[in-house]
């Protein structure tokens, strides 16, 4: 997933524990709301008001772990993504898992991004990914 910074921007890569054994890939594209009272995310359809477009790319590097790289950056984008495909993320009770984790199996993995000319990268993998 890991591609050097052309744009001069930052990417940002997860890993995460879901439900299930998602594709070995993908590239995944929806419509995002968030309703603010309920502090949750919904995918709908369509674009509307207060609907944002989110993309995220993906490997799967275990039967159930997966790497994932952020195209965008939208309030609780990985969890809802994977949830409404049948993946939520071990310990995610908000979307969808019913297991005893206390707390989102999600972390945030590698940074990457444009420095004094150069490429900078920090990368870290939690104990349970490993």
């Amino acid at each position: 997933l890991s591609k050097a910074v052309q744009d001069g921007s930052l990417v940002k890569e997860y890993v995460a524990m879901v439900h299930g054994t998602p594709p070995e890939s993908g590239d995944w594209t929806d419509f995002l709301f968030k309703d603010s009272a309920k502090n949750k995310v919904f995918v709908v359809k369509t674009e509307r008001k207060g609907v944002k477009k989110a993309r995220l790319e993906f490997v799967r590097l275990g039967e159930n772990f997966v790497r994932i790289r952020l195209h965008t950056g939208r309030s609780h984008q990985i969890r809802v993504q994977f949830a409404s495909r049948g993946f939520p993320l071990v310990g995610d009770h908000k979307y969808g898992s019913k297991d005893e984790a206390t707390a989102p199996m999600l972390f945030s993995c590698c940074l990457t991004f444009p420095w004094n000319g150069k490429e900078m990268r920090f990368e870290k993998l939690p104990d349970w990914a490993m």
